[in-house]
């Protein structure tokens, strides 16, 4: 786990869980921070930091998390920039439009990079997984990732999902799919070319391979939507 000391906007940093795995030039992070918009130490700054223990590298290139949202019954998803500023702090950039909402959730699944860093690059090999419906349908479902002992890249891509009609749930079964990881990952789609709050999400549940997508009281989507997908980073549990 990442050991948080203090953060500047609200939050006690002992009820931030995140799991952390690092290598000299490289640092994954996973976990939940839930922000509330309407704190006095909120308001005031900007960026919001977390104060940590030593940090493999002092400064880093921008990353992304992904925040959720939900606004009038609408389930919304966008990106936060995160980067490390020096070697005790991580920062993530603030969520304007979401402030009027009162609250949303950061979700870390993410990858930092020192800054100036050269040197060979080594690709990761692609799995791809063929997914069974047990619940619901959906048409050019792909599923594959990137896999190794301590971290991994899950990646979900869809042109169309139809929910079952008594549960309204997609429910896909991922045959030797890692049992070790367990994650949430937003299935997200965009109904318009821009919105002040982001895209739109599906919330789903990833468990023993299983992938169960919910529609969540969401609206019919119109037609040409586009493509659905989610792209999640995962700190393995053995690592």
């Amino acid at each position: 786990m990442l050991s948080i000391t203090a953060t500047n906007f609200g939050v006690n940093p002992s009820d931030i869980q995140i799991k952390e795995y690092h290598e000299q030039n490289l640092l994954v992070l996973e976990g939940d921070i839930s922000v509330d918009t309407t704190a006095a130490e909120y308001a005031s700054i900007r960026p919001m930091k977390l104060t940590v223990a030593d940090l493999p590298f002092a400064k880093s290139r921008i990353g992304t998390a992904l925040v959720n949202a939900a606004s009038e019954g609408v389930n919304y998803c966008t990106l936060a920039k995160v980067w490390i500023a020096d070697k005790n702090t991580i920062c993530i950039g603030k969520i304007i439009p979401y402030k009027s909402l009162g609250s949303y959730t950061i979700h870390l699944n993410t990858m930092l990079i020192p800054v100036n860093n050269a040197g060979q690059v080594a690709l990761n090999s692609m799995k791809t997984y063929v997914p069974q419906f047990n619940k619901g349908t959906g048409d050019a479902v792909e599923v594959y990732t990137v896999e190794t002992p301590h971290w991994m890249m899950f990646v979900l891509k869809a042109s169309n999902l139809v929910f079952d009609s008594d549960d309204q749930t997609v429910e896909i079964q991922l045959p030797g799919f890692p049992s070790d990881i367990s994650i949430n990952p937003p299935i997200i789609y965009n109904e318009n070319l821009w919105s002040n709050l982001g895209s739109k999400r599906y919330p789903a549940t990833l468990r023993n391979g299983i992938l169960t997508i919910s529609k969540d009281g969401a609206a019919d989507e119109p037609a040409n939507v586009g493509t659905k997908f989610t792209r999640m980073i995962v700190v393995r549990d053995n690592n």
